[in-house]
């Protein structure tokens, strides 16, 4: 099965071909730019530069969210526009557990930690062993002080390493409060589409476009707005 996986969740771009859980190509950029400018002629440099074509891709993957709002939206309305008329599926796979796979051999819990502005930031800890990733704290978006006191409910038997781009603002904090903590290198910090495409094939999440849905974590400030209307 081929796998076309995107993301556009942050100010990074990843695109990454799969074929039968084989990474054929990957091209991940750490500032693409407006993405609704970079994505849809960066996939088409992309399959051409593997001399592939958009009809021999069997599924569509991209992250879904949490992440920028504008990011989220481009990036599911992309993949729906490319496999309605291709008739193929689709897959939403978390941001999250597509960033925490960067260490996909931590012996230690993983904690992404994206800046979700706001003074939030979106998070989750996950277990990543023998290929399986756990759930430890359900994702959400929080404000750093609530991670904390999250983490440390758990009583965990190794402190976690933190990872993504929250940690350029919040990491100060992270480091003072959560004792033993370590930051994986910033290098590391960027999601990358050829875990996206992983993750789809893992668990097989392939359905019909029209089902894919962004997954915010927050209200959105129009929906904000609206409610603060309705209140008055």
């Amino acid at each position: 099965m081929n796998i076309l996986a995107i993301d556009t969740s942050s100010a990074s771009g990843s695109i990454a071909l799969f074929s039968d859980k084989r990474l054929v190509a990957e091209l991940t950029v750490s500032e693409a730019g407006v993405h609704a400018e970079w994505l849809l002629k960066s996939i088409d440099a992309f399959l051409s530069s593997i001399n592939r074509s958009i009809n021999e891709v069997d599924l569509f993957a991209v992250t879904n969210g949490p992440g920028s709002f504008t990011g989220l939206r481009i990036g599911v309305s992309a993949v729906k526009g490319l496999a309605w008329p291709t008739g193929k599926k689709a897959a939403g796979v978390s941001t999250l557990k597509a960033l925490s796979l960067n260490l996909a051999y931590s012996e230690r819990p993983v904690c992404p930690v994206l800046d979700a502005r706001k003074g939030e930031v979106y998070s989750a800890l996950f277990s990543l062993k023998d290929g399986m990733i756990e759930e430890l704290l359900p994702e959400a978006a929080l404000v750093p002080p609530a991670l904390v006191d999250a983490l440390a409910s758990l009583h965990l038997p190794s402190p976690p390493v933190f990872i993504g781009d929250g940690l350029k603002v919040y990491g100060g904090l992270l480091r003072e409060k959560v004792v033993g903590a370590s930051f994986a290198p910033e290098a590391l910090w960027r999601i990358r589409a050829s875990n996206i495409a992983l993750l789809a094939s893992d668990d097989d999440k392939g359905r019909d476009p029209k089902e894919l849905i962004p997954v915010y974590l927050r209200k959105s400030e129009a929906e904000i707005k609206a409610d603060g209307r309705k209140s008055k």
